[in-house]
């Protein structure tokens, strides 16, 4: 299975519509989304793609995802978003998904990807999975709010599928 890595960053005139507008920065904006969990199957390839291309005969189906998502209006803030990942050989691995809001750009980035390493490491640990910290990897989003609603997210895309 190949899993696809995107991210979104959009603004609107409500929080709603700025989801919308990163989802359509990511390129998953005419899906309905089902969220998984952490769980990456066997003989899966995780990768890290600018933008998911999206089918015109896909609109409105199911999108299966597993998503980080910031939602806010409070200008000045950074926001960000990031999912970090860990495979085995064998493809199988495990997903975490973090988000923040703070002051300070460095802040914001600092304490993301530190919750990523340190949830990666816990998940690893609880599947009596070897852990090493070089085998980590991440995509992470962020912005600072200008004068509108602002959301970021990060999405690891597993398949869509119609409803027949």
């Amino acid at each position: 299975m190949n899993i696809y890595v995107v991210c979104g960053v959009g603004s609107g005139m409500t929080i709603l519509s700025a989801f919308d507008s990163a989802l359509k920065d990511a390129g998953c904006y005419n899906y309905n989304l089902i969220a998984l969990s952490s769980i990456v199957p066997p003989g899966s390839k995780v990768s890290k793609v600018r933008r998911y291309k999206t089918p015109p005969e896909e609109y409105g189906h199911k999108l299966y995802v597993v998503k980080a998502e910031y939602r806010s209006e409070e200008v000045g803030k950074f926001i960000a978003a990031g999912i970090g990942w860990y495979q085995l050989e064998d493809g199988r691995g495990i997903f975490v998904e973090h988000e923040i809001k703070g002051e300070t750009k460095i802040a914001v980035e600092s304490e993301i990807n530190l919750r990523i390493k340190n949830s990666l490491r816990d998940l690893a640990t609880f599947r009596r999975i070897k852990f090493k910290e070089s085998k980590i990897k991440s995509k992470i989003v962020l912005t600072q709010i200008k004068n509108h609603p602002t959301c970021v997210l990060v999405l690891a895309v597993y398949q869509s599928e119609g409803w027949e």
